[in-house]
């Protein structure tokens, strides 16, 4: 059972993109509270993509312990630990996207009695994202676990992660394919709950999807 359904083909297969995220000065810096929510009213949902879900990234350095530059920022230059906190922990699972997360940030941050000046700004960046085609393709659940495993992580956050966040799609591509070609509801929709903006760690993100797919299959 489990085997042909690994081996069931899809009418489309899954091709798996690809994309860097080159940083880009977006021409704003905040030393304040006051400052860091003018600057992310204004910057484009790049520059929220950037800080919030990018440090998922290994090379992209931020504490275990926080999930996104602002709070990481918030708590070493403002140092006010409790505010770090409760902007790290906004959630960035389907279906939100960085609008969603733009303002639920400004949200915590319009309640915040800081006053702080910091030494050293927060300096905003944005991308230009450069999307690729990797040349992968798979037409089985089989082969998707295959190339999901070895791909680079480049392309899992690109469809996993990207596409959905910025409103390009309304849910994950990897749920979207699993549903549309095998009608895979449940695997789709468990994996529609992992939530990236809680990961800073690439690796540990694909384990977890695969990991996911394996046990809904297996099980």
């Amino acid at each position: 059972m489990v085997a042909s359904f690994l081996d069931l083909k899809a009418r489309n297969p899954f091709e798996f993109y690809a994309s860097y995220y080159p940083p880009v000065y977006a021409g704003r810096k905040a030393y304040t509270i006051e400052e860091l929510m003018d600057g992310i009213r204004k910057v484009d949902g790049y520059s929220i993509f950037y800080h919030v879900f990018h440090p998922i990234f290994s090379s992209h350095v931020v504490p275990q312990d926080l999930h996104n530059d602002f709070a990481f920022w918030i708590r070493d230059e403002l140092h006010d630990e409790s505010l770090a906190y409760k902007v790290s922990d906004v959630e960035g699972a389907e279906p939100k996207t960085v609008e969603q997360v733009r303002d639920e940030i400004l949200k915590i941050l319009e309640s915040s009695q800081n006053r702080v000046r910091a030494d050293r700004p927060f300096h905003f960046i944005t991308c230009r994202p450069v999307i690729y085609d990797t040349g992968k393709r798979a037409w089985s659940v089989g082969e998707f676990i295959d190339v999901l495993s070895s791909i680079t992580m480049r392309s899992v956050v690109y469809h996993f992660v990207f596409r959905r966040v910025m409103g390009y799609s309304s849910r994950n591509d990897f749920s979207a394919w699993l549903e549309q070609e095998f009608h895979a509801s449940a695997l789709a929709d468990r994996l529609s709950k992992i939530d990236p903006q809680t990961y800073v760690s690439e690796e540990v993100l694909r384990e977890d999807i695969l990991s996911l797919v394996e046990r809904v299959i297996y099980s």
